[in-house]
């Protein structure tokens, strides 16, 4: 296989470990501040991670089982903001999400 045809991997490789690729993806804001805030209660729990780890192992982790991931985006479609962000107060009506500028963000951002 070339390059431009892809890679050729160890099947028994640690996943974590090995080449990787670029993702491109985008979402909304909601689902961008709440990565943020997982990847904080990881690293208060010890994980010391980052985003692109924490969203790959999500993605790793996640059913493949077509019903569930049919469910999943019927939930995902209905979903409001105050159900993804993390700690939004009640009453809340507006709801306030920091930008940050591409690259690495500091630990506890």
């Amino acid at each position: 296989m070339t390059e431009q045809q892809g890679v050729q991997l160890d099947a028994n490789a640690v996943a974590a470990t090995t080449a990787t690729k670029s993702a491109a993806v985008s979402w909304p804001f909601p689902v961008d501040r709440r990565l943020d805030q997982l990847v904080n209660l990881a690293n208060e729990a010890g994980a010391n991670t980052r985003r692109q780890e924490l969203a790959a192992a999500l993605v790793a982790s996640s059913s493949t089982k077509p019903d569930q991931l049919l469910e999943l985006i019927i939930r995902w479609r209905k979903q409001l903001v105050r159900d993804i962000v993390l700690d939004i107060p009640q009453a809340a009506q507006v709801v306030d999400i920091p930008r940050y500028r591409p690259g690495r963000r500091r630990i506890g951002s």
